[in-house]
């Protein structure tokens, strides 16, 4: 049986973070609000990298099964390498919604949390970063293409929002991401870190050790912070294989 292939801990480093952060301005987006999960590519990075290309068309899986064929198809345009980003935004029931270097506005649109810039910078050669309000979907979508181990997934079911930074390490061997969950309370936050401790040693689900002090972290800020990082090769043939 094939195995959650973001989570083969043999083959991959996971650990968990998080993070004291500052409080950047939050990215206000001309986007349709009703967006669930809004996607930000930013082509320049993706130049040379290894991983890029079949991450992005990885993208439409959020959406209907209908739509997914038509948003592969814009996303390879030329258009989308030339911008200095693009956005795709996601609407339950709807087409997705993808958009060439779309402005930032100063009333209206798509609220993405000014953490989720933090985040993408804090990935080396970070080039898409996928924001999730409510988690929800995402974590399905996530557990029915078996992109994450199912306590991950558990540890993500009570999160508010759920965001995701992508990018790849310097040479290109491996896929680097982070996955944010944020919470109500921190003490649903260290539920969640404990939940995933619990599994230290389960390659299915997820084996990592948490950082000393991380406990402490997640009751202060309520998020959870997961760090992977996944042998390219490992992505390449699971994502090509779709």
């Amino acid at each position: 049986m094939r195995r959650p292939w973001l989570l083969l801990v043999l083959l991959a480093t996971a650990s968990a973070l998080a993070w004291l952060w500052l409080d950047p301005a939050d990215l206000r987006l001309r986007i349709d609000p009703r967006s669930r999960e809004v996607a930000l590519i930013i082509p320049a990075e993706m130049v040379g990298l290894r991983t890029a290309t079949v991450v992005i068309q990885s993208l439409p899986e959020l959406a209907g099964l209908e739509q997914r064929a038509g948003l592969r198809e814009q996303l390879a345009r030329p258009a989308v390498n030339s911008a200095q980003r693009v956005t795709v935004g996601f609407i339950p029931g709807q087409l997705a919604e993808l958009t060439v270097d779309t402005p930032e506005v100063s009333d209206g649109g798509k609220v993405i949390p000014g953490l989720a810039r933090v985040q993408l910078r804090g990935v080396p050669h970070g080039y898409l970063l996928v924001h999730a309000a409510p988690a929800s979907a995402l974590l399905e979508t996530a557990a029915r293409r078996r992109w994450l181990g199912r306590a991950l997934i558990e540890a993500g079911a009570q999160a508010e929002t759920a965001t995701i930074a992508v990018g790849e390490s310097d040479g290109g061997a491996f896929l680097v991401a982070t996955i944010a969950f944020a919470y109500r309370t921190g003490d649903e936050a260290e539920a969640a870190l404990a939940r995933l401790t619990e599994k230290q040693g389960d390659t299915e689900a997820l084996g990592f050790a948490a950082r000393p002090g991380t406990d402490r972290i997640t009751r202060q800020t309520k998020l959870l912070v997961v760090r992977l990082d996944i042998e390219t090769d490992l992505v390449l043939q699971a994502l090509r294989r779709r």
